[in-house]
């Protein structure tokens, strides 16, 4: 392990260290399971107990209470609406630990996406800058929201910064499996597959293009099957099969409908929304307008990249009209925000430079006011 993996682990153990005290102090249990967080939970609960999909024994309450987060089978079940990769590989840690785990392994991915941040931001980058920005990335935005939570947004982050570092390595075949990793994950992230194969493309023409799709073939495949066994067809996916209730009667819904919403209205609340907004939840970012500059100076593909996630994750949520479905901050934009590692790194470094220029000259004004004989 080189200089640069051995910062990493020592970020991610940091990372892992201050975020567990962090929940021990918060600790009441199962207050982590906010937002999404019951259901996946639930969902791994019946594969260890029940070793099957149906959330029927877990779930009390009727359609009524549940209709829009499960998907009903075609067999009449209720089986997840949300992807079942983190459920499944939380498993150990409920099996060792309980409910508490789920805790556990949230802690774990925070490490790991601490590391692959320090890990990226290196490539362009002293040590010292890059362990700062990702400090500032993960303290100075909703990312601390998410420590004390079981989160698939930082699972699905964590597998897309492993598809970023090896997409940026040209390890082309494996980066096609994290990032359909990731998109198994959280389907949103389909949106980001044609900005990875670009930029595979770009690098290495039709054979590194060619690397990242038979990478991601398994996921995809995958994802078809289990659909075609749930829901009766490789392109009903769970987002199709949400249930409404109204007057007693069961109304099929999809998520698919659900971005129609006023596209300037969403991308200014994505930016200035008190409780949501980029702006007043992650006000660092602007820090990084700078840092992009320096990146584009270094490695322009690099910084395309990095601003493409940006705006293409910015632009399909404006229309969504469940952007806001956070309980901090925009969860969906987190594979973005910790995308901005190496710029943040830069952008410290230049700081920092600054910072010892002024102090160089002002000690050199201090000498010459004191000796003014002193060259």
């Amino acid at each position: 392990m080189g200089t640069g993996g051995r910062v990493a682990a020592a970020v991610g153990l940091a990372a892992f260290v201050a975020g567990g005290a962090f929940c021990l102090a918060e600790h009441r249990p199962l207050t982590f399971l906010v937002g999404d967080g019951p259901y996946y939970a639930a969902t791994a609960v019946s594969l260890l107990h029940d070793h099957d999909l149906d959330l029927r024994n877990q779930l009390r309450g009727g359609l009524e209470v549940h209709g829009r987060q499960i998907a009903l089978g075609q067999d009449g079940a209720w089986y997840p609406k949300h992807p079942i990769l983190m459920p499944v590989t939380t498993l150990p840690f409920l099996a060792l630990l309980g409910m508490d785990g789920f805790l556990l392994f949230n802690l774990v991915v925070l490490g790991a996406v601490a590391a692959v941040m320090t890990l990226l931001a290196r490539r362009h980058a002293s040590s010292g800058p890059a362990v700062a920005a990702v400090a500032v990335l993960l303290l100075g935005t909703f990312f601390r929201d998410y420590v004390y939570n079981l989160s698939p947004d930082l699972f699905a982050t964590l597998l897309f910064l492993l598809a970023t570092l090896l997409l940026f390595e040209e390890r082309f075949l494996v980066a096609g499996l994290a990032l359909g990793a990731a998109v198994s994950a959280k389907f949103l992230l389909i949106v980001l597959v044609p900005v990875v194969a670009v930029e595979a493309l770009v690098s290495r023409g039709l054979r590194g293009g060619a690397r990242l799709a038979a990478g991601l073939t398994p996921a995809m495949l995958a994802l078809l099957v289990t659909n075609a066994a749930l829901f009766g067809s490789p392109w009903v996916t769970s987002y199709d099969r949400g249930v409404s209730m109204a007057s007693g009667q069961e109304q099929l819904i999809t998520h698919r409908g659900q971005f129609d919403g006023d596209f300037a209205r969403g991308l200014l609340g994505e930016i200035a929304d008190l409780r949501h907004g980029i702006l007043p939840t992650a006000p660092v970012v602007l820090l990084v307008v700078p840092g992009l500059l320096l990146l584009g100076r270094r490695h322009r593909r690099e910084a395309l990249f990095t601003a493409a996630v940006f705006v293409t994750l910015l632009a399909v949520l404006a229309p969504y009209r469940e952007w806001t479905a956070s309980h901090a901050g925009n969860r969906f934009l987190m594979p973005a925000i910790a995308l901005l590692a190496p710029a943040m790194a830069l952008a410290c470094a230049a700081l920092a430079d600054l910072l010892r220029r002024a102090v160089h000259a002002h000690d050199g004004e201090s000498v010459a006011a004191e000796d003014p004989a002193a060259p």
